[in-house]
């Protein structure tokens, strides 16, 4: 299914293995390790880095949405289904703030939503409203089976906060991450 195609971008689902491997390699290039400061203030930056394996495990039977241009993945906003939360290693220690923060007067860990996993566009495509085509794909994709989305964002990663907000998600908490205790920002976008 095609979600959007313009000038050779198409925003649709990952279903083969070359496209898992895709948001790999896009990840990798963008991963906070691998890049100076000046390109994580310029084009943002991606944290945690996830296997080829963890990023098909964790849509759990879902797809991640992405941004293609022709066979190559130039964008992905990944979807982790809390199911399968017990599989994540690195950055665990969020769900349990995740789940009992208040939102609109209700618990967090009663609403059914669905963390989204990371997000990423390639350097070269930033700008072109990429990442906010690929979000509209995700909750178009997803908005019967879950309530809202809801992601954490480096505090100092503020390109992507800024692009998230874009997209409809508000800002609800910030809290030193209990595992690396860095700033971070908890965004979430009501589909409700």
């Amino acid at each position: 299914m095609i979600f959007f195609c313009e000038m050779n971008i198409e925003i649709v689902k990952a279903i083969s293995d070359k496209e898992i491997q895709g948001i790999v390699d896009l990840q990798q290039a963008n991963l906070r390790k691998n890049l100076s400061t000046k390109e994580m203030e310029q084009y943002g930056f991606v944290t945690l880095e996830y296997s080829f394996e963890f990023i098909k495990e964790m849509a759990a039977g879902h797809h991640h949405i992405i941004a293609k241009d022709g066979e190559k993945v130039v964008g992905y906003c990944l979807l982790f289904d809390r199911s399968k939360n017990h599989l994540m290693k690195e950055g665990a220690g969020i769900f349990p703030i995740f789940h009992e923060l208040i939102y609109k007067g209700q618990r967090l860990g009663d609403i059914n939503y669905v963390s989204v996993g990371q997000v990423c566009v390639d350097r070269n495509y930033s700008g072109k409203g990429i990442l906010g085509k690929m979000y509209a794909a995700y909750k178009e994709a997803y908005k019967d089976t879950y309530d809202l989305a809801m992601t954490d964002i480096y505090y100092d990663n503020q390109r992507s906060i800024k692009g998230h907000i874009k997209a409809g998600f508000e800002v609800i908490h910030r809290f030193d991450e209990p595992d690396a205790g860095e700033p971070w920002d908890i965004v979430v976008w009501d589909w409700r």
